[in-house]
């Protein structure tokens, strides 16, 4: 069993050992955009946002209507990918991006040239891929759901830790290659890339090999009342608070005291730096304080907005705009895509319509947890009983005041450590999640539906 689905079981047991309950910064202060650490991966090297250049590069160079964008700092990411993608991109449309203000230049570049750009891969994890997304429409400007529209295809390679997004589009790269040789990931990656750029060229057309599908983003913004609303928030596929927000907040503690100290940087920095947060920071500071336990006010925004009843075999009942709960909870989260990461599929009805998200409180007893943990990584755990151990909401526009039921301090005084797209980004007192209008169109290898059976 891949070391992903080890650490996301020992989290969910973890969770419901200590009463799992599927239960901002400041919000003025607009987060830093997450997946694209500002310290240089030590294995590559700190790196210009100049195009990756080799002499002995192969001359296979495309018409400059492919994009890629490698996130050194992804845990796959390593320095044999860049003469591959050069070799088959063209040195000049390959971008090494290690900090943040690389990636943006990255981003203006592309958007530059959107003319001639007609494809764009993000190569990392899913911390990559939204932090890319938001730069491209942070350069293209505007109404971010007008500047979604204007987005060429996306052909995301997967090689972070949870990669959930990549379980949706059908490329399910970091697990094959956990199993393969050296030789089988680089013949892996390149026919993946070959594809991509055909793609990309339009010489690839449509058939069994890849369709476009369109998955929406939601945008998290952090409302405060009497000022005014922020023009623009952060894109993610997933954001959420509770447990595992407080256990990115402990990590990305941990890595920082690495980085400064320079002790274990590698070790820490990896996965294993997850499980160490969880044992030494998170797990004492549930076990002895139940810091994991918060107490949120969820309302709805949007007057479609439904709520799937698990004891009437998933009947979906309107809700309209109106409080949804209030109360204690271990985890809030929401997605426009199924999956968490690791193959968690923690959001099983974010795609059953097309433009809206899933949002989840559980409050399952811990016993219940513990023994429904393969259901619930399957996403067909249902909690049928009268005491609503999970809730899940179907809608486009989720508001959520949050805080916790300790006095345990945090950096700023205030708040509840928020996460999206698997990053840590700060406290939160207050978020507004909502669904934008444009979807971004992946390229996905998964085949299409079977429509004749000779």
């Amino acid at each position: 069993m891949p070391h992903r689905r080890l650490l996301l079981l020992c989290l969910i047991q973890c969770v419901v050992a200590n009463g799992f309950s599927v239960q901002p910064q400041s919000p003025s202060f607009r987060p830093e955009r997450s997946g694209l650490d500002i310290n240089s991966n030590p294995r590559i090297g700190p790196s210009l946002v100049q195009p990756y250049t080799n002499g002995e590069a192969s001359t296979n160079v495309s018409d400059g209507t492919t994009a890629i964008i490698l996130n050194t700092n992804a845990r796959s990411v390593t320095k044999d990918l860049e003469p591959l993608a050069a070799s088959i991109f063209g040195t000049s449309h390959v971008f090494c991006t290690t900090t943040e203000v690389e990636a943006k230049q990255a981003a203006d570049h592309i958007v530059q040239n959107l003319q001639s750009y007609k494809l764009v891969v993000p190569v990392g994890g899913d911390g990559t891929l939204a932090s890319m997304i938001n730069y491209l429409c942070d350069s293209i400007g505007g109404d971010v759901d007008e500047a979604m529209g204007k987005l060429p295809l996306i052909g995301y390679i997967p090689l972070g830790t949870g990669n959930g997004v990549g379980s949706v589009i059908g490329c399910r790269l970091s697990r094959g290659l956990a199993r393969g040789t050296k030789r089988r990931k680089r013949k892996r990656l390149e026919h993946i890339m070959n594809a991509l750029r055909r793609v990309g060229q339009g010489t690839l057309p449509k058939s069994n090999d890849f369709e476009v599908v369109e998955m929406p983003m939601m945008e998290v913004t952090h409302p405060v009342d009497g000022q005014v609303p922020t023009p623009r928030g952060d894109l993610c596929f997933f954001a959420g608070v509770g447990f595992d927000s407080l256990m990115l907040n402990d990590f990305k503690n941990i890595k920082a005291w690495s980085h400064k100290t320079g002790i274990l940087r590698d070790f820490l920095g990896s996965v294993a730096g997850y499980c160490v947060a969880l044992v030494v920071k998170t797990l004492p500071k549930c076990l002895v304080r139940g810091e994991h336990n918060i107490r949120v006010e969820l309302t709805s925004n949007d007057p479609d907005c439904v709520w799937v009843d698990h004891r009437r075999g998933d009947m979906v009942r309107p809700c309209g705009e109106a409080k949804l709960y209030e109360g204690t909870t271990g985890i809030l989260a929401a997605g426009t895509s199924p999956f968490y990461g690791g193959g968690l599929r923690l959001f099983p009805f974010a795609r059953m319509t097309l433009d809206k998200m899933h949002l989840r409180l559980g409050r399952i007893h811990p016993v219940d947890g513990f023994v429904n943990i393969p259901s619930i990584f399957a996403g067909s755990y249902r909690d049928k009983s009268d005491r609503f151990g999970c809730l899940d909401f179907i809608g486009d526009d989720f508001e959520v005041r949050v805080q916790s039921t300790t006095a345990a301090p945090n950096s700023d005084g205030r708040g509840y450590p928020f996460q999206h797209s698997g990053e840590s980004i700060g406290h939160v007192e207050r978020f507004r999640l909502r669904v934008v209008k444009n979807s971004v169109r992946f390229v996905s290898f998964l085949k299409p539906r079977l429509e004749r059976d000779d």
